[in-house]
């Protein structure tokens, strides 16, 4: 390695900046290669929140020799699935060093699972840190945004960000602050880094974050060469400019030893198989497995209160009869305050199959609530639903104190048209039943389609970057092509390969747009739908779900809706179905 970071740049917290395709995250890589070529057994923690862009630390350049042996959690190269709640199981294996060398890959959680996962993670790294360990957060600005989207747990998550990065430090984190959008990462975590890495910026937004740290940290003469500079800067090169470290330099960095999978896809790319480096598995499930015991452990008296509330509410009499709305209204209350209560527990036995003696004995009174109040079980979200698995765990219990009636719930979703069929065995499942979901379409005479909705089609969202990464793959190996910007076709090579399906329907669509959904975004859906090809009020949704036209429950399901690309807005306060589900 021919260039090196001075000592004193990595043992400060690091921001590496510049526009896509400038290197910035190259240059990130290009850190932690020299950290583990210095330090074999450093600790390296990555947050990759959306693109899937860091796996390559695990292949040699040519991707054809192991490289670096970091575990990765989720997304489509995981070697265990994540889910968004374990963050408080995986911010303890980090923090004790159980996992050294760690890649979270997050593109496949829903919306707002970032911000859930990652304000479980902080906290519990936080809390039970021991040693150093370089806290990589890849687009960090989805962590720390300085303007709020409307997540619910977003506020918290800056709030979390802002504490890694003025107090991290002490505690033995050692950040490295990666962002393309500097205008939107939060001043607090930008102005606690001590060392800056600019890379090209041409939006002068960006650029005046960079001047006013610029100003607090370097002479006159080394402003104005930098900002003057910034806007034509070529890709690999960047200012390192550090006042802790008296470094105020412009470097051309060299290439990354390890493969660069964030590199722009072409469909000229050599078609070859990734080598990466070998993990113990088998051990990476066991460790999970032993602190999700321990979580269990620690989050059975916080179950244990809300189901003494929970009792303590049903102890008091069923509610009073009440007249339309207000009925609904409160029998929507006890479902939310049962179902949001539990279900974060319910899915962390059920994602690592641990169900101890103790959780048996709190689901059976849970049962015992169920019966009190059928109509929450009959009336769940999806993800609560999952509770039915544990029948056998829980003690029968004789109905009593039956919740007043509402109108039927929604029937669970019909399942989707199945794109999974496995072909002639030469693809793997994941990448066949994303060419069978582009030969969906083209059945029904689409040649060329938007990749929102063979996302869809698959079963996968729009909003994660896996289908993406699924369809580079497709093109490298020519049975794809994405010739028209943000839509993609079969080759003829494709078409040999791809299973087509039998049959196809404006039913099939709604179908796969079911299962994409939760109990309560599918239902604002159907209503959204139904009103097809007509558009509606949001404060309507709300009315027909039953919930208050001033809440802002309703906007926050219809969000989630819009976010697969299958309702849109139609106006002030108003949402339709999108157009394409009707067009087979």
């Amino acid at each position: 390695m021919t260039f090196a970071f001075p000592r004193a740049v990595l043992e400060q917290h690091t921001a590496f900046l510049g526009k896509t395709g400038s290197g910035k995250t190259s240059t990130a890589k290009l850190a932690v290669e020299q950290i583990l070529a210095a330090n074999p057994s450093a600790r390296v923690c990555v947050l990759d929140p959306i693109k899937s862009d860091w796996w390559g630390l695990t292949s040699s350049g040519d991707g054809r020799q192991p490289g670096l042996p970091f575990y990765i959690l989720g997304g489509p190269r995981g070697h265990v699935a994540l889910h968004e709640s374990a963050g408080k199981a995986i911010g303890e294996l980090v923090a004790t060093g159980d996992l050294p060398l760690s890649i979270i890959d997050m593109a496949d959680f829903s919306a707002g699972g970032l911000q859930k996962f990652f304000n479980d993670f902080a906290p519990a790294l936080m809390k039970r840190m021991r040693g150093v360990v370089y806290l990589v957060l890849e687009e960090a600005h989805e962590f720390a945004p300085k303007e709020r989207a409307g997540i619910g747990a977003e506020t918290m998550a800056i709030h979390n960000a802002k504490k890694l990065a003025t107090a991290g430090r002490s505690k033995g984190i050692r950040l490295m602050v990666v962002t393309q959008r500097t205008q939107a990462l939060h001043n607090a975590v930008l102005g606690s880094c001590d060392t800056m890495i600019a890379h090209r910026l041409t939006a002068p937004a960006d650029q005046d974050p960079v001047k006013k740290w610029l100003k607090g940290n370097v002479d006159k003469a080394v402003f104005e060469r930098v900002s003057s500079s910034l806007a034509s800067l070529k890709t690999g090169t960047g200012w390192m400019c550090s006042g802790e470290a008296q470094v105020a330099d412009l470097v051309q960095f060299p290439k990354i030893s390890t493969f660069d999978n964030s590199a722009t896809p072409t469909d000229g790319d050599a078609e070859f198989q990734v080598t990466t480096a070998p993990v113990d598995r088998d051990r990476l499930r066991a460790i999970i497995g032993d602190v999700v015991k321990q979580a269990e452990e620690n989050d059975v008296p916080r179950l244990r209160a809300e189901i003494t509330r929970l009792t303590a509410e049903l102890a008091k009499g069923a509610p009073a009869p009440a007249a339309g709305a207000a009925r609904e209204e409160i029998d929507a209350a006890y479902q939310e305050g049962l179902w949001d209560g539990l279900h974060p527990f319910l899915d962390l036995f059920e994602d690592f199959k641990v169900i101890g003696a103790g959780v048996q004995n709190l689901l059976a009174r849970v049962g015992e609530v169920q019966a009190k109040h059928k109509s929450a079980v009959d009336h769940a979200p999806a993800h609560a639903r999952e509770l039915r698995n544990h029948r056998s765990l829980l003690k029968p219990a004789s109905p009593s104190l039956a919740a007043p009636p509402r109108a039927a719930a929604l029937p669970a979703p019909p399942p989707r048209p199945t794109t999974a069929a496995s072909g002639d065995g030469s693809l793997s499942p994941s990448l066949q039943n994303a060419l069978n979901a582009i030969a969906w379409w083209h059945k029904i005479g689409h040649a060329s389609i938007e990749r929102a909705r063979a996302c869809v089609v698959a079963g996968l969202s729009p909003k994660a970057s896996t289908f993406g990464v699924y369809l580079a793959e497709l093109a490298k190996r020519g049975l794809v092509t994405t010739a028209v910007p943000g839509k993609v076709s079969l080759t003829d090579a494709g078409r040999q390969k791809a299973v087509f399906p039998a049959a196809t329907s404006a039913a099939d669509l709604r179908a796969a747009a079911d299962s994409l959904l939760s109990g309560q975004e599918r239902r604002a859906f159907d209503v959204v739908y139904r009103a097809y090809p007509g558009s509606i009020a949001r404060k309507s949704v709300a009315e027909a779900m039953g919930l208050s036209p001033s809440a802002s429950t309703t906007g926050v399901y219809l969000a989630a809706v819009a976010g697969y690309g299958i309702i849109v807005n139609a106006g002030p306060g108003e949402v339709r179905a999108a157009d394409w589900l009707f067009t087979t």
